[in-house]
């Protein structure tokens, strides 16, 4: 169990997704909050600091999760938490979205597709945290954080 209780924060508009990754990050001794909407995440985001973001792209519209990735990489302080999108819209459009991960089209770290592999979800995850918190360069260098 992790003592430091590491923050992982959730932006997805399903209460079964927050109820599945409670489900499997909380016994692994994360601290996990949910956001069911874009602004409600980026006022989390702003308040919380996580150690990392779990990101639904599809919400209030279908790319709303797009648009979150983007602002938040404008933004100087939230702009090296590392993310993770998790979604269905590769099912949903037949497109490979997890080939663009770290590109500026989806400037994130992974990208998991749902229905989330729990073992899958607990190894990046860990991965991610550790890395955020002792890594002083960034290993993916097409992420588009400034940890160069």
């Amino acid at each position: 169990m992790n003592a430091s209780k590491e923050r992982i924060l959730m932006i997805d508009d399903d209460p079964d997704m927050h109820l599945a990754i409670r489900t499997i990050l909380e016994p692994q001794g994360y601290a996990v909050t949910c956001c069911g909407d874009g602004p409600a995440g980026l006022a989390a985001m702003r308040r919380e600091r996580p150690n990392l973001l779990l990101l639904d792209v599809m919400m209030a519209t279908p790319s709303e999760g797009f648009h979150i990735l983007y602002e938040m990489k404008q933004d100087e302080e939230l702009a090296t938490i590392p993310v993770v999108v998790v979604s269905s819209i590769g099912r949903e459009t037949g497109a490979n979205f997890a080939k663009d991960v770290g590109t500026d089209y989806i400037p994130a770290n992974a990208f998991l597709e749902k229905p989330v592999d729990a073992a899958k979800l607990i190894q990046l995850v860990g991965s991610l945290v550790r890395g955020a918190a002792g890594a002083t360069s960034c290993k993916n260098k097409r992420c588009g954080c400034d940890r160069a």
